[in-house]
């Protein structure tokens, strides 16, 4: 799951659906988007993202400060914390891999961030 942004860090968050570079980038890698929207950007509820469980969470560092979770520490924190994030295994094991917020919308940085994301992956896989 890639998360992008919330409006308030407890409240549905913006996530990549099937449609958008992210939605490409899990596609190519194999990968299952577990936000089955055909919208780019589609809000989801986290009681709804816990219950798909979702193997890695990406989430976007950006350097703007629009909402409070624009902030990967805030990110961190609430997955650290909520009652219902905090019992994903991908945050129980730690699997979060941070992704600059530009790489995740159209641009020549998509290969860059293509490729961020296999290394993480493979790091992620050779600490089981």
């Amino acid at each position: 799951m890639f998360w992008f942004s919330s409006a308030e860090k407890d409240i549905d968050p913006y996530v990549a659906g099937r449609k958008g570079v992210p939605g490409w980038m899990m596609e190519k890698l194999g990968i299952r988007n577990v936000v089955e929207s055909d919208e780019e950007w589609p809000t989801v509820g986290w009681e709804t993202i816990a219950k798909a469980n979702p193997d890695i969470i990406v989430i976007a560092k950006m350097t703007r400060r629009r909402f409070p979770a624009d902030n990967v520490e805030k990110k961190l924190e609430f997955l650290k914390s909520d009652p219902v994030a905090k019992e994903m295994d991908a945050v129980k094991e730690g699997r979060i891999i941070i992704m600059d917020a530009h790489s995740m919308d159209p641009s020549i940085r998509n290969t860059a961030a293509l490729e961020l994301l296999v290394d993480e992956l493979q790091k992620l896989k050779s600490a089981e």
